[in-house]
């Protein structure tokens, strides 16, 4: 009965770990920015995930941080979805950060960004809640704060008003 779960708990981590894996190279390597890496919840799937954050771009004037990008994925399987039908929640997502006017030494971006959801197999179609979160496109907007090297993000879905919380460290 678990054996379906744990499949794709599984492919959630190795997806995960991939992403990471490329996206850290990258912020590392490349990065004009500090890179983070956040560790994510979604409160309504009772989903974990991870998240990537890095900025690949030089700045072109003095002063001013360039805009980044991030990438996360998280899997989920209990909560409120649970009780409406749906199983096996993964969510890939690609976003845009815009940083903004640093103050007292915290550093604040908004992100723009389009994730991709997989409902798993028996999953039940219920016509009585809203039909947008069957959909597998959805966009999300959001805000990241960072304080020396911590990292706070809170992004949200805005077709399912699904929120997403992450917790962090800047390299």
């Amino acid at each position: 009965m678990l054996k379906p779960y744990f499949v794709m708990l599984r492919k959630s981590i190795m997806l995960g770990a991939v992403m990471l894996a490329w996206c850290f190279f990258h912020g590392v390597v490349l990065s004009q920015g500090r890179p983070s890496v956040s560790f994510i919840l979604q409160p309504v799937d009772l989903g974990v995930g991870i998240r990537a954050d890095f900025y690949p771009l030089r700045a072109q004037c003095t002063g001013r941080r360039a805009p980044g990008v991030y990438f996360s994925a998280s899997y989920g399987n209990r909560g409120l979805y649970r009780e409406q039908g749906l199983k096996d929640h993964v969510k890939a997502t690609a976003g845009v950060l815009i940083p903004l006017k640093p103050y007292r030494g915290w550093g604040f971006d908004i992100s723009f960004a389009v994730n991709y959801h997989h409902l798993g197999p028996g999953t039940i179609r219920d016509y009585s809640i809203n039909q947008k979160i069957y959909e597998s496109l959805s966009w999300e907007l959001g805000h990241t704060v960072k304080f020396k090297r911590l990292v706070y993000t809170y992004t949200l879905d805005t077709n399912r008003w699904e929120p997403c919380l992450g917790l962090g460290l800047l390299f």
